[in-house]
């Protein structure tokens, strides 16, 4: 589903944890995986011994990974200038871009200067968000539709990483205007009906349950997300004149307690 897995690193936790998720991944697919250092033109300390220390930083990373993961091609581009647009720039429509997040905190937009929004909201293909984060435990895949414009694509796309997983899907819709429950029937009427069918109807033999939440839908899929290895979900908007990146996506981002897939597929 990908042709290369890019990740970003500088150096810290959220990266180092971003990088093995990564690595573990494109070496189980057989894809190359690129490790990218973006050294900010606008930084006080840009200057020749700034992009030295980040091609060392490369190279070191690279020979690390090189020798845990001997099958795996690996390879480095050091970038210049601001760091979303110039991952957004390198990334390919068909790449997935990862990155490392240390943002916690309920802030429900408040904060608009987090870099994995500002990535997400600036590239065009598919970009994972890791947190440093123990996974050892965590088992399926949770994702969160909201449109029956995205629905199904992100349906899919979930439904192919819990198959490749192994493990259970659940699909999640936020629905906090409904303070009665939803019947399993009553769901055909949400976007949440066209998901599953299109979840079955592509993966029959997958376990995939649903669940309508009358909550907020940030925290909803949140909650929903705290013991599960994967967390999937589609643009804030399925067209180009409203904001990639939605209040929905952004809180989620900015709290983020497992492994945030954006998919554009």
């Amino acid at each position: 589903m990908t042709s290369r897995y890019l990740v970003a690193v500088d150096g810290s936790r959220p990266a180092t944890a971003a990088l093995h998720w990564a690595a573990e991944r494109a070496s189980a697919a057989g894809d190359p995986l690129v490790i990218v250092h973006v050294e900010p033109d606008d930084a006080e300390e840009f200057d020749d011994a700034a992009v030295q220390r980040g091609a060392e930083l490369l190279s070191e990373t690279v020979e690390g990974l090189s020798a845990r993961y001997p099958d795996l091609t690996v390879g480095s581009r050091l970038l210049e200038g601001s760091v979303p647009a110039a991952l957004a720039t390198f990334a390919e429509s068909t790449d997935t871009l990862v990155i490392g997040t240390g943002k916690t905190g309920f802030l429900h937009g408040r904060v608009l200067g987090s870099r994995s929004v500002q990535i997400a909201a600036a590239a065009s293909c598919t970009v994972a968000v890791i947190p440093d984060v123990d996974l050892r435990f965590r088992r399926g895949v949770v994702a969160g539709v909201d449109r029956g414009g995205t629905a199904a694509a992100i349906a899919h796309a979930a439904a192919w990483e819990a198959d490749a997983r192994g493990e259970e899907l659940l699909l999640v819709q936020a629905a906090p205007e409904r303070t009665t429950r939803v019947t399993t029937a009553g769901r055909a009427d949400l976007a949440l009906g066209q998901a599953v069918a299109t979840a079955r109807e592509h993966f029959p033999e997958l376990v995939i349950r649903s669940r309508v939440a009358a909550r907020p839908p940030a925290e909803a899929l949140l909650d929903s997300a705290r013991d599960k290895a994967l967390l999937v979900l589609g643009p804030g908007a399925p067209d180009a004149e409203r904001p990639v990146v939605g209040s929905v996506l952004h809180d989620v981002l900015l709290n983020a307690n497992s492994p945030v897939l954006i998919t554009r597929a």
